[in-house]
Order: C-alpha cells, then sequence, then structure tokens
C-alpha cells in the first residue's frame, strides 16, 4: 500500500512540474510600443510580458498597466472594460487595436535604454548610414515607417524646415542617434548625427 502511495505522490509531482512549466512557457518577454489611436507616431516604448491561456491574453507593462483579453471570435476580443478589441497579425509582430490607441507586442525583444543611459554617437559615425538601414534610403516615408521601428529604431523627434523635414531615432542597441532626412514624402539620407538631435 506505502509503494502505491509513493508511486502516486510521484506520478502527482511530475505532473505539477510539467503543468507548471507549460504555464510559465506560456509568458514572453516583450516589447510594446504604443500609438494613440490615429497617430502613425509612437507615443512609448516599454518593456512588457505577453501571456495567452486557452485563448484569454494578458499583456503587463512595466509601468504598471495590465490588459485583459477575453476572445470573442476570431481575432476579436473585449477588453477588461467589456470594450471592443481587434488583433491583427504583421509577421512576428501582434498588433492589437483598442479603442483608444494600438498596442503593437514584439514578442522576445526589449525596449532601448532610457534617454538618461543612451549612448552618445562617437563623431567618427557622423553622416554615415547604418548597415542595416542602406536599402531605406529612396523609400517612401509612410511605407518604411514601420520597418525602421521593426529594425530597431525608436523614433524621438522630427524637426521640419523648407523643402523637407528630418525624424530623429534611436537605435535600440546602441542608443546612437539617426537622422532620416525625408525630401519629396521618400528618405533623402540616413545617417548617424549628435545625440543631442534625438533630445529636443
Amino acid at each position: 500500500m506505502n509503494t502505491k502511495n509513493a508511486f502516486l505522490s510521484t506520478i502527482i509531482i511530475a505532473s505539477n512540474l510539467f503543468f507548471s512549466g507549460i504555464v510559465k512557457a506560456d509568458t514572453i518577454n516583450s516589447r510594446c510600443d504604443i500609438y494613440p489611436k490615429g497617430e502613425d507616431k509612437v507615443s512609448k516604448v516599454v518593456n512588457c510580458t505577453f501571456s495567452q491561456r486557452q485563448g484569454f491574453i494578458t499583456i503587463r507593462r512595466e509601468d504598471g498597466i495590465t490588459y485583459d483579453f477575453k476572445p470573442n471570435g476570431t481575432n476579436k476580443y473585449t477588453d477588461q472594460n467589456g470594450k471592443p478589441v481587434i488583433r491583427e497579425i504583421d509577421g512576428n509582430t501582434l498588433i492589437f487595436r483598442l479603442q483608444k490607441e494600438s498596442v503593437y507586442v514584439y514578442q522576445g525583444e526589449q525596449a532601448p535604454a532610457s534617454s538618461s543611459s543612451q549612448g552618445k554617437t562617437p563623431e567618427n559615425l557622423y553622416s554615415t548610414t547604418p548597415p542595416a538601414l542602406k536599402d531605406l534610403v529612396g523609400a517612401r516615408a509612410g511605407q518604411a515607417e514601420n520597418t525602421l521601428i521593426s529594425r530597431g529604431y525608436t523614433y524621438r523627434n522630427t524637426v521640419t524646415f523648407e523643402g523637407g523635414k528630418s525624424a530623429y531615432y534611436i537605435e535600440n542597441k546602441t542608443g546612437y542617434c539617426v537622422e532620416v532626412g525625408t525630401v519629396d514624402g521618400r528618405y533623402s539620407s540616413i545617417v548617424y548625427n549628435s545625440s543631442d538631435r534625438c533630445s529636443l
């Protein structure tokens, strides 16, 4: 009898370990980019966790905000306030369209360091194009912006001048500042620039 009980206990313990492993595997450290509704500029980039269990989704941002989505049809959910949420899938990116904002979840990625700890762009890199962005020179600005973000660049600010504009992005992996010039709706240049340009 004791042997049988010991055997059953072993099975229960093994099962608990197995299922706890499954629960942990459902939670993925991610990066969340927040876009206000109707805006094409990110308002906040923050680390988050993404969890999905039996169709229910939870996104926890490191700034204390949590989203709980309940399935309500194919790619349709309701949030914790009963408001509708639409899910879109763009490659490995999950996009959740809420009533007042959109949440882009990049699974397995991390948000860049804060501006206070960003790396200073070395002067010898000024006016050189980041290798990862060379193919975007000449691209249509509106269509290529999401590509910039997906490749690890975070929008900071834009300066408009006669004949065009310059948008400034932080290169997430280094903290260096990148200037993206736009003329006639196309990227005319993409180059590293002084870090203070990203702090305007």
